[in-house]
């Protein structure tokens, strides 16, 4: 899988949720327990169950993670700072 592989998947079911997510931060990640080089990782603004559901219904994604990342050191947080880090492990 190569990242404009992966972009293009997620890309086609983020699509109608876009400006809400607010998705950044696409790239290759290697998750603990996963097979190398076929994990994307990126941040999303707000979770949607709607999102991760179509997502990983799609037959070239094996499981979809995610856990809240807060602020580095030193930050503020709050619920502006709050992201959602969102994993996406291809066959």
């Amino acid at each position: 899988m190569t990242l404009e592989e992966s972009k293009k998947i997620i890309d086609k079911h983020s699509k109608q949720f876009n400006e809400t997510l607010g998705l950044r931060n696409h790239r290759k990640y290697d998750l603990p327990g996963t097979t190398p080089g076929n994990t994307f990782r990126f941040t999303i603004r707000v979770m949607s169950l709607v999102f991760l559901q179509k997502l990983s219904r799609d037959k070239k994604v094996k499981n979809v993670f995610y856990n809240p990342s807060y602020t580095p050191p030193g930050g503020s947080p709050d619920s502006i700072s709050l992201r959602y880090k969102v994993y996406v492990e291809y066959y």
